[in-house]
């Protein structure tokens, strides 16, 4: 299987001269790496996880994201079941609703860690999503850390 570094290179290329775009797409794809080997996956899951959050950001909605990711993982060599599996994680990757597996719960946690911070969310709406939405353990303290909210005791 190619490299994660040869798919951050054409993503990189593919959004030439929109920093914040490439920089959105590191980030989210940083911490879904990180909360994922937190949680414990399998090095299978953590790439699945580590290429649909290198790819959910990559155009404006998430089907041109999966269209345009399908073709750059195929030009790179992906297998086709691979492909379909990330594919299927960056349709579902705008909504927080009805999340389902571990993989699409990190990728839902990793992509808000980093909108939080660029779209300037107040802390009562962090609180919010903490409470409702963030399942991990890793997720849950990645952002009660960044932006000094607490979970709700049930």
């Amino acid at each position: 299987m190619p490299e994660l570094s040869a798919l951050i290179s054409l993503l990189v290329q593919h959004n030439s001269g929109e920093p914040e775009k490439i920089n959105h797409i590191m980030k989210v794809c940083g911490f879904a790496r990180a909360i994922a080997r937190e949680e414990g996956l399998s090095e299978s899951t953590i790439l699945t996880v580590e290429i649909a959050a290198a790819v959910c950001n990559i155009a404006d909605n998430g089907t041109e994201s999966a269209m345009v990711s399908d073709m750059l993982l195929l030009n790179l060599g992906y297998e086709r079941n691979f492909i379909e599996k990330v594919h299927d994680l960056v349709l579902k990757n705008a909504s927080y609703d009805d999340i389902t597996g571990i993989d699409y719960q990190i990728l839902a946690e990793a992509n808000f860690l980093v909108s939080a911070f660029e779209n300037r969310l107040d802390k009562e709406s962090i609180t919010e999503v903490l409470n409702t939405v963030f399942k991990t353990k890793c997720g849950k303290q990645y952002l009660c850390d960044m932006y000094g909210v607490s979970q709700e005791e049930n």
